[in-house]
């Protein structure tokens, strides 16, 4: 009977195993997570380490003097002007070649101009206001453009490390159990598998947004009207524009009707009282009709390659560089 047993659990774990490497193989999930050397150990300012090599959403990740994200190792800013970049992790490329994401591709167009890409993972709108302090380092600022992603009104950094003590933003209800937590975000940081199934089976997506819709329904607009008076007064200051740029939720790409729109109506028409330059790239994305594509698989935000190309063509169109 015990011989049995340990036969019929190996051929289960090997079986488990197998689905693994074909999920790997078949990029059916992307994996989640950031390499714990990439993260300062200051609980206070979340930020990535200077001039270090990693793994973000098991792509290969490089960063400069300043923590940004760049090409290469020991990558230089070459020319004179410079446009700086303001973001979390959509605006990072979490999971994409930085050469593919909106960024490189702009690098790769204007190689005349610098694009410092200041944006880190996990990032919010008070992180926002602390890292704008960074761009006083590089003159002839052309702009500085902010890529606004619809969770950057969340109160506290979401970056997910599996060594964290933190909650995560995940509405998935077993994480409020840490030890249950604790395995999701190693299965999020390891495994294809895990988040094949678990993409297939509880539409992460959905979930995401549902509770970030329930959170813009309960938003107090004069927070978010004062950090974007900030940024836009200190853009002004070191004689330079702020242009906000909205992105959307993969779920509301689906539909794009109105109920579901509302997160972008409030944030335009508080930007539109500061008189702040705005893009709302949300129905360049309804527009798509293969729009699920534009994200990485049962992603709530995070854009693919071609949401990256997406975002990158319509740039072209919307700013003047």
């Amino acid at each position: 009977m015990r011989k049995i047993f340990i036969i019929n659990l190996a051929v289960i774990i090997l079986f488990i195993i197998f689905l693994e490497l074909v999920s790997n193989f078949f990029k059916l999930s992307n994996i989640v997570g950031i390499q714990k050397e990439l993260i300062n150990n200051n609980d206070e300012v979340i930020y990535l380490r200077p001039n270090k090599k990693g793994l973000i959403f098991g792509e290969e990740v490089f960063t400069d003097s300043y923590g940004f994200r760049v090409p290469s190792k020991n990558f230089k800013y070459l020319y004179t002007e410079n446009i700086f970049i303001l973001g979390d992790s959509v605006a990072f490329g979490n999971g994409i070649k930085e050469e593919y994401t909106f960024v490189g591709l702009l690098r790769k167009k204007f190689d005349n101009i610098n694009f410092v890409n200041s944006s880190v993972p996990g990032y919010q709108m008070k992180d926002q206001i602390n890292i704008i302090k960074k761009s006083k380092e590089f003159k002839n600022i052309n702009s500085i453009l902010y890529f606004f992603t619809l969770n950057d009104v969340y109160g506290s950094s979401n970056i997910v490390d599996i060594t964290s003590k933190k909650i995560s933003n995940d509405t998935f209800n077993l994480t409020k159990i840490k030890f249950l937590d604790d395995l999701n975000k190693f299965l999020r940081n390891k495994s294809y598998l895990y988040l094949f199934l678990k993409g297939v089976g509880t539409d992460p997506s959905k979930r995401w947004f549902n509770a970030l819709h329930a959170n813009y329904e309960n938003l107090d607009p004069n927070v978010i009207k004062d950090n974007f008076k900030f940024l836009d007064n200190f853009s002004k200051n070191i004689g330079t524009n702020l242009i906000v740029i909205l992105l959307p939720y993969e779920y509301q790409t689906r539909d794009c009707n109105e109920n579901i729109l509302k997160p972008q109506k409030k944030l335009i028409k508080i930007l539109k009282d500061l008189n702040i330059d705005t893009k709302d790239l949300t129905y360049k994305f309804c527009n798509d009709k293969k729009s699920k594509k534009n994200f990485l698989k049962f992603d709530p935000m995070h854009l693919s390659k071609n949401g990256h190309k997406l975002v990158y063509n319509n740039l072209l169109n919307e700013i003047n560089f």
